[in-house]
């Protein structure tokens, strides 16, 4: 298109300009910037019951944006369809060498909470990787799906299978949009070769692992990691299309969630003293099977297991990005996603 026809889609047409892959980062950022505050608008006067939690999370972003630090931000993406839709970027994904897409799990959505925990985590990680490594790194925190919304009181109900997260829809539904997404960031990208890296922390694991397996895989990531993972969906990181060198697991011994049982495993009771779990039952058959196929800290699974902070249990499931509280984790996790896989701390397989 002529400048000036670009220019009038732009103008008219920001909330699709804004969320459409394969657009230029600094587009959807202009585009989006200009569509936050009709947004915002629209869900002030919306009889959604999440709309009022929407719209904290847009105003909790918008602040970000206005006060932003040395790390310029990009919004790639809003919306309030399912749980709501937001993609932001901590440095420009167009020119930076090296790409992160983290992809957040269990009761992830729209709301001051992402705003903060989720896009720390995004912003940790640019800021980690270029501290220890210099070069460019864009780091993403991409909600662009529905994640799994589930309470402690159903999650500890006794039936398992009621719960979003015990089922793998909320992960086959996110495929398209996820790949269309890596598949724009390589489209605009304007290196020669960038370094994509698909993180996957929690149910979001299992989300990255399926878009990964299905069809050609995720378009244009060299490297995967899956962190306090679930299952991938998968039996093997060959599975992956990337490689099995090229996928890189953190499941610290005290993460609960890393234990997750098989589904032919799920019997009897909660074991004495262990609370506070995303499911009724924890009595696993101690082999590599987990709830959403085999476990990825496993020697079977075939992946590369890097060291992190063990942490006291539940807390160890939200540090691994937490360079204060699990610095071998961050830096670990930052050499993969700058390129140096091959120098991280390594742990022995499950």
């Amino acid at each position: 298109m002529a400048p000036q026809e670009q220019q009038e889609y732009l103008t008219t047409m920001p909330k699709e300009i804004g969320n459409l892959d394969g657009i230029p980062a600094e587009v959807r950022d202009e585009a989006n910037r200009a569509y936050l505050p009709v947004l915002k608008g629209d869900l002030s006067q919306s009889s959604d019951p999440e709309a009022n939690t929407k719209l904290d999370g847009l105003e909790a972003i918008d602040k970000r944006l206005k006060s932003e630090g040395k790390i310029p931000m990009y919004l790639l993406g809003i919306g309030d369809e399912g749980n709501g839709r937001a993609i932001v970027s901590f440095g420009n994904p167009d020119t930076a060498r090296n790409v992160s897409t983290y992809v957040p799990g269990l009761n992830t959505k729209l709301d001051e909470k992402f705003a903060g925990g989720d896009l720390n985590r995004a912003h940790g990680m640019a800021e980690r990787a270029g501290d220890k490594y210099g070069g460019s790194t864009a780091s993403i925190a991409w909600l662009g799906y529905d994640a799994p919304q589930v309470s402690m009181d159903a999650a500890l109900g006794l039936d398992p299978s009621t719960t979003d997260v015990t089922r793998t829809d909320n992960a086959e539904r996110a495929v398209p949009a996820l790949q269309n997404f890596t598949n724009g960031l390589e489209a605009t990208n304007q290196n020669a070769d960038p370094h994509l890296t698909a993180i996957g922390h929690s149910y979001g694991s299992l989300t990255v692992g399926t878009a990964a397996a299905e069809g050609d895989g995720l378009p244009g990531v060299d490297d995967i990691v899956l962190v306090g993972s679930p299952g991938s969906g998968s039996d093997h990181a060959s599975d992956l299309n990337v490689g099995a060198k090229n996928v890189y697991v953190r499941a610290a011994d005290s993460d609960l969630v890393t234990h997750a049982p098989s589904k032919g495993d799920v019997a009897g009771a909660v074991p004495e003293g262990v609370t506070g779990l995303p499911f009724k039952y924890w009595m696993g058959g101690g082999d590599d099977r987990l709830w959403f196929g085999t476990d990825p800290a496993s020697e079977r699974f075939g992946a590369q297991r890097f060291l992190s902070a063990e942490g006291d249990g539940p807390s160890s499931h939200s540090n691994y990005f937490n360079a204060k509280e699990d610095l071998p984790s961050a830096d670990n996790i930052a050499r993969v996603v700058t390129g140096n896989g091959d120098s991280i701390e390594r742990q022995e397989h499950r």
